[in-house]
This record gives C-alpha cells, structure tokens and sequence, in this order.
C-alpha cells in the first residue's frame, strides 16, 4: 500500500481529459469501451449536435417547454466561456447571468453553424488550458473543472434523450 495519499498531476489531467473530450467529443474508440456516453461513433456532446439541421435545434425538447437543443447548446456554450475567461485570470462569475444563457431557442442555418462552431472553440480552448498545465492546487479550479465534466454529461443525456421528440414528424 502507498502511503503517499497524493495524486500525480499528470495522472489526474490525463483522466480528466478522458472524461471531458468524452462529454464532448465522445470516446475515442467506443467499440474498445467507454466511461459514460454510448458505444456509437461521435458519441459525445459535438457528434450529436453537428448531425442535426437548425429546425431540428429549433424544436422544443418537451412538450410545452420553450428550450430546445439550441437552448441547450448556447447555454453550454456561455458556461464554457466563464470557464476560459476564469482560466484567463478573469473572474467572470459575479456578473453571469445565468438565466439568459437559456435565451436562444429558434435559429437559422447560419446561426446554428455559429453556434456550433462556438462551443466547439469554447471546448478546444478550455481543452488546450487544461492540457497545457491547469493549476490542480487550487481548490476551486478543481471543483469547477470536475463540475464542467458533469454539466457536460448531463446535457448530453438530456439532448439525447430529447432527441426522439425533436426528429418525430410533428
């Protein structure tokens, strides 16, 4: 038994960075296994969305509730954004609200391909910060990034769940 209670940097990026790209990118081999997301190619946050027209992230995700996938992804993408102007040395979170995160819920062609270009490059930096040598000493940072994996994951279930009403004819 190691009684070193301390864990390796490098060990704990390494995991992180699985279970994050996994949120959003999906297993880099789902036939090998996965941690959470399905075993289906692009099984991640990006692969589902990229696949869907603007009509489709248009729709409401439930019966008589405004949000739609759209809803979803802009609020992600604002959460994503606080985390790398925090990672920045900026404290972004005062000042967030929260709540019009959620605004976005009809978008056109255009829109959608910017939005999804978006969050992809809110992931990729975040993604680029936490490679590059995140600060794993700092409590909070720590705290903050697990909860992003997790925001991620559910938003993902939720999108994927919704996805069976959203692509049924109307």
């Amino acid at each position: 038994m190691n009684t070193n209670d301390s864990i390796q940097k490098s060990s704990l990026t390494k995991a992180v960075l699985a279970l994050y790209d996994e949120a959003y990118l999906g297993s880099p081999d789902p036939k090998a296994g996965t941690w959470f997301t399905d075993n289906d190619p692009k099984n991640g946050f990006l692969g589902t969305i990229e696949s869907l027209s603007s009509a489709e992230a248009s729709r409401s995700t439930t019966p008589g509730d405004p949000l739609t996938i759209a809803s979803h992804v802009a609020h992600l993408e604002f959460s994503l954004d606080l985390a790398n102007r925090a990672a920045r040395g900026e404290n972004p979170y005062p000042g967030a609200e929260w709540a019009r995160s959620w605004d976005q819920r009809v978008v056109s062609d255009a829109e959608w391909q910017r939005l999804v270009a978006s969050l992809r490059s809110e992931y990729e930096a975040f993604r680029a910060y936490l490679a590059s040598g995140a600060n794993w000493d700092e409590q909070d940072f720590m705290t903050g990034t697990l909860g992003l994996i997790a925001h991620g994951a559910w938003h993902l279930g939720a999108i994927r769940q919704a996805l069976g009403l959203v692509r049924a004819p109307k």
